[in-house]
């Protein structure tokens, strides 16, 4: 129950069957917290980065854990990217116990400053003559090669499937 009877609460029950506790939004039945995670908040349309990204303490990375969990539940993320996001979360919280997101309140800035003008980027120059893929160092791949290559890389995944723990797979993890 609220300390302020004119203050409706967050109605969300724990797992361990406490009520969450704290003050609702204004007409709703959630904490910011739990609105966000059981309903979803709005970003701004061109906000910069994705909220899952916004690592700035311990609390929102185990945000952005849950948020990924939650996609792999419903399966609406590769495997391989909620891994990749698993891993830089486990980066942030390294990071966490040296990172500050809030200290030097005093001095702290309150408006973002009028900055001068970037100077204009040098146009690029037009286009040369057509070039000559016969006298390039690299040329492009015939269709012939690309196809020798694509089956040398299944024989390799092949071998890595089968022996997962061999030098090759080693080498295909290491190498992607």
């Amino acid at each position: 129950m609220s300390v302020h009877p004119n203050v409706r609460v967050c109605t969300h029950i724990k797992v361990t069957g406490v009520r969450c506790g704290s003050p609702a939004l204004r007409g709703e039945e959630f904490c910011y917290f739990h609105q966000r995670m059981i309903r979803g908040v709005s970003t701004p349309p061109k906000s910069r980065l994705h909220p899952i990204a916004l690592l700035e303490n311990e609390e929102a990375i185990q945000s952005s854990l849950m948020e990924i969990i939650n996609a792999l539940i419903r399966n609406t993320i590769a495997f391989q990217r909620a891994e990749l996001i698993i891993k830089a979360l486990y980066i942030a919280v390294v990071n966490s116990r040296r990172a500050r997101f809030d200290a030097g309140h005093a001095s702290m800035v309150k408006q973002i400053p009028e900055y001068a003008e970037p100077p204009a980027r040098p146009m690029p120059p037009p286009p040369g003559p057509p070039v000559d893929e016969r006298n390039l160092v690299n040329p492009p791949l015939t269709a012939e090669e690309i196809e020798a290559h694509r089956k040398e890389r299944d024989a390799i995944e092949a071998v890595a499937r089968k022996f997962p723990h061999s030098i090759v797979a080693t080498e295909k993890r290491r190498h992607g």
